[in-house]
């Protein structure tokens, strides 16, 4: 288990090694696996890694196991490939004491995660990122993954004692992701239906194997990886906030419905190399952006990466690179069917104007039969159709909104209801509740956008 440069510190200034992370966590993972009595930390260590900078639980682990077996080099810092590293390599693969803590595992409820743990631990006891990605890619081969492998995969998270923490910290946050999806969004267990997404998935798992930022260096390689692969599986999930992205998010969600594969190439090479084809789209956003730290609370990593792509690599006249853009982020109903014809859907249709209300519901019934032929249908509304308390006022420019279509559009009886999807919920009822009346829906209607898939 190579390392690339020094663990640890200077016992003799405290000065820091190099410490890069992949190294540090192969460190702590092969101290982990060595008990104490043979003068390891028996997965003691934990917590986050910082790039430079050893722990001092870190450090003082390998000053304990340099006193143990090399008195004369108690340097408080590891070197590629020496003999204190070849120690603990030999230690940690083949122990000589067992760990005093009795029964590592608990009771597997599944039995996919534990023959893939099985699998993983065959040639040696070090669950590398790589192994846990497998473990990972296994349990979601058959498209399901059980609440009973989520207890499990959350058990290897939790008691494995070589685990890497960057291991752990990515097996957890899908486990929670996909219990919160099932539990507190009610959308239903983890399904990659149909087989297509199994498709879209493993090409996320190759992407989880690797290390490195790309060409984002404040986008968590994890964190950009397992929001992938809940938007694979629930493409709702999909969430622009509050940052003006409704137009790339009504492409984005389409596409997660029609063509994940698609949409998993195109976030993975954006990932990778900062430019990426939706299909026959050409996004290349620019160095700002790619710079640029979204905050968390406003916008997942990875809808930042996709839609604030796709938003400023078209930018026109006003340039969109942070998540306060308001004007900068609005998308005109032209450039919303040129990206549907690009990402390759047909006979796009484009009835919509950003500064003229559809005073008459011929545009409206076209749009909602238009829905029920098969076509994907984003409205251009005024936001206020989405809250009750301004539905009957006018909105200007500031509070167009682009939604999704998802159901039939009834207006019998002189009101207006639908289904939509916006903002991460592909079942919004319009309206919330009380009614809409036919008026005050066109007072707050700019017309459609629709495609083939």
């Amino acid at each position: 288990m190579p390392l690339r440069a020094r663990v640890g510190r200077h016992a003799k200034t405290g000065a820091q090694c190099q410490n890069w992370i992949e190294d540090q966590q192969t460190v702590i993972a092969l101290l982990n696996l060595i008990s104490a009595l043979d003068g390891g930390a028996e997965a003691s260590l934990a917590g986050r890694v910082v790039a430079g900078l050893s722990s001092d639980a870190l450090y003082n682990a390998i000053l304990r196991f340099q006193k143990r077996y090399f008195p004369t080099q108690q340097s408080g810092f590891i070197d590629p490939s020496d003999a204190v590293l070849v120690r603990m390599e030999q230690l940690a693969l083949h122990p000589t004491a067992a760990p005093t803590a009795a029964g590592q595992w608990g009771e597997f409820q599944s039995g996919s995660v534990q023959r893939a743990l099985r699998e993983a631990l065959a040639d040696d006891r070090f669950l590398s990122q790589v192994k846990v990605v497998e473990i990972l890619r296994s349990t979601l081969r058959n498209g399901t993954v059980s609440t009973s492998e989520l207890a499990d995969l959350r058990m290897v998270a939790d008691k494995s004692r070589s685990i890497m923490p960057r291991s752990k910290t990515m097996l957890g946050l899908f486990v929670d992701e996909a219990k919160s999806k099932n539990e507190h969004d009610k959308l239903g267990p983890y399904k990659l239906v149909p087989s297509t997404r199994i498709y879209a998935a493993d090409l996320v798992c190759d992407f989880l194997r690797r290390s490195g930022h790309g060409r984002w260096p404040h986008l968590d390689r994890d964190e950009v990886g397992v929001g992938m692969l809940m938007r694979i599986a629930y493409p709702s999930s999909l969430d622009q906030n509050k940052t003006n992205l409704c137009g790339p998010a009504s492409v984005v969600f389409n596409l997660l419905r029609d063509r994940p594969g698609a949409y998993a190439r195109f976030a993975i090479d954006m990932y990778e190399r900062g430019e990426a084809k939706m299909v026959d789209i050409s996004i290349k956003p620019t160095g700002d952006l790619l710079n640029y730290s979204p905050p968390h609370w406003k916008i997942a990593p990875v809808d930042w990466l996709t839609l604030a792509s796709i938003r400023n690599s078209n930018d026109w006249f006003i340039h969109y690179d942070s998540v306060d853009g308001e004007f900068s982020g609005a998308t005109t109903p032209m450039e919303l069917a040129y990206w549907f014809t690009r990402a390759g859907y047909s006979n796009v249709k484009e009835d919509a104007n950003f500064v003229r209300h559809q005073r008459d519901t011929a545009n409206m019934d076209e749009a909602s039969r238009l829905f029920s032929a098969g076509y994907r249908v984003c409205l251009l509304i005024g936001s206020n159709l989405i809250d009750t308390t301004k539905q009957a006022e006018s909105s200007d420019i500031r509070d167009d909104h682009w939604v999704v279509l998802q159901s039939a559009i009834d207006r019998s009886g002189g009101n207006v209801k639908m289904i939509i999807f916006t903002w991460g919920d592909q079942n919004r009822q319009v309206p919330q509740s009380g009614v809409l009346p036919l008026d005050d829906f066109l007072m707050n209607y700019y017309g459609y956008v629709a495609a083939k898939p």
